[in-house]
């Protein structure tokens, strides 16, 4: 009987026509219940090659480097997209959800698209007011009325794209304020005025 079973079970799994699992959407944080299992964070200094990507057919995989989530951005944008990203570039500190600039995001995708990016990871995205004013008392390089507090930027790097290139490429291509932050390897973009700046 117990061979019987192991053979039904075999069956069901491999039978043609079986449904594909649902598309994940936002993944949990790796190592929660449910989730990936758990991986060292990665260096801030430069983008993380040694973790396998989670690219879906189409998308880019974004992981958050402090939470160790990640969230699929779609090649196109999709109705669902908002408050799924909402979610993704939340407070670190208090879970706050804030909307983030739509300019911001698509220069995110269009700098994936350029590089046939498979990962991306993000530094930073909406910063509440006492997240953003804990960072410039440590000495970060934290405008007192930075974007990130409106919801208007994201702070990101590409698997496998040299920092100094994808500056090149969004400085031409974005309408809005590029920051360069080299020796934390990351670029930022923002939907305030046009500007640019280096920091570390």
């Amino acid at each position: 009987m117990r061979a019987l079973g192991l053979a039904l079970a075999a069956l069901l799994v491999t039978a043609p026509g079986a449904a594909d699992p649902p598309r994940a959407q936002f993944l949990p944080p790796l190592g929660a219940p449910g989730g990936a299992p758990s991986a060292s964070s990665p260096s801030k200094k430069a983008p993380s090659l040694a973790v396998a990507p989670m690219r879906l057919p189409d998308g880019l995989t974004l992981v958050n480097v402090h939470t160790r989530e990640a969230v699929v951005l779609d090649a196109e944008r999709d109705p669902g997209e908002p408050p799924r990203l909402a979610r993704f570039f939340r407070d670190r500190t208090n879970w706050q959800e804030h909307a983030i600039a739509p300019e911001a995001i698509a220069t995110v995708r269009l700098a994936a698209t350029r590089f046939a990016a498979l990962r991306g990871e993000v530094i930073s995205g909406y910063r509440s007011d006492k997240m953003n004013e804990l960072l410039r008392k440590k000495g970060r390089h934290v405008a007192p009325h930075s974007q990130h507090v409106l919801g208007n930027a994201v702070d990101f790097r590409l698997a496998g794209v040299p920092t100094a290139l994808l500056l090149r490429f969004v400085r031409l291509r974005h309408a809005g304020g590029v920051g360069f932050y080299p020796d934390s390897g990351f670029v930022h973009v923002d939907a305030g005025p046009r500007r640019a700046w280096g920091g570390s």
